[in-house]
């Protein structure tokens, strides 16, 4: 999933005269060019341990690391860390606390390259920055997690915006890590900008019809396979394929293209109509 962050973050696919265009946004220096993250930041907080206790244990861990995640802060550090403020602006609009944890996430922001609003992005209401608790087991890999959102619940559709408003960004993306409602406001808004919206709907709601209201304002939907069986209500019906149900999104409203990430597959791109591709520079 790491690598198609990496790729979304560098090329976008536009709709050009009836054609769909992979068009590379940082082909040439246009530093007033903005892609807008709006999404989740938290500070990861991981247990590495032989064992993972059940209910009521206490065992022993081996070792400890710290790190800044959320799926809106890995999506702009990896545009951040490419672009490098050269080709384009890596914007975050997310919402931290004024604690430890907040400083930590806004510093690794800024070192990747990631522009945010200091004054709009820390609260000062006493809430918590959102921290992600990861217990892995050594051996097998499995994990435990738990999520407490924080401030990233605090993100507003009002917030969204009028942040994205004063930036005219020429993207717009987002995910479900913050209230479905800000997220919902970030294509919105980023559609009637004129910008090119991106929703990748992790983590997928279960209720099949849960993002209907945001079709229609999304130009290029990014869910992985298991994303896209739970959002179409096909889990465990293998007699639907991938093309199928990114073919029903379409008719939902999405209006560019469905690419639906496949693991070790690849990744699959439906488009409303066969299309010619080409490199815009």
């Amino acid at each position: 999933m790491k690598t198609w962050y990496y790729f979304l973050s560098t090329f976008f696919l536009i709709k050009n005269q009836g054609s769909i265009m992979v068009v590379n946004a940082f082909s040439a220096p246009t530093p007033t060019r903005t892609v807008a993250f709006v999404g989740s930041a938290n500070q990861d907080l991981t247990s590495y341990t032989p064992t993972i206790p059940v209910l009521g244990e206490t065992v022993l861990g081996d070792t400890f690391a710290t790190s800044t995640g959320g799926k809106g802060a890995n999506q702009a550090r990896a545009c951040g860390s490419f672009a490098g403020g050269n080709y384009c602006e890596a914007r975050m609009i997310c919402r931290v606390g004024n604690d430890v944890f907040g400083k930590e996430i806004l510093e690794t922001l800024s070192k990747s390259g990631v522009t945010f609003d200091e004054d709009n992005t820390v609260l000062t209401d006493g809430t918590s920055s959102g921290v992600a608790a990861i217990v892995v087991d050594q051996n097998s890999g499995d994990n435990m997690i738990i999520v407490s959102p924080g401030a990233n619940f605090k993100l507003t559709p009002e917030n969204v915006d009028q942040e994205l408003k004063s930036l005219k960004p020429v993207v717009v993306t987002t995910q479900l890590e913050i209230p479905m409602k800000t997220a919902l406001q970030a294509m919105k808004s980023g559609q009637e900008l004129g910008s090119i919206t991106v929703l990748n709907p992790a983590p997928a709601p279960k209720d099949e019809g849960a993002l209907d209201e945001f079709y229609p304002f999304v130009d290029i939907f990014i869910p992985n396979e298991t994303e896209l069986r739970t959002i179409c209500g096909k889990v465990g019906d293998d007699s639907v394929d991938e093309t199928d149900m990114a073919k029903s999104l379409l008719e939902k409203g999405v209006k560019q293209a469905v690419v639906c990430t496949l693991g070790a597959r690849g990744a699959l791109i439906v488009a409303p109509r066969a299309v010619n591709y080409a490199v815009v520079k």
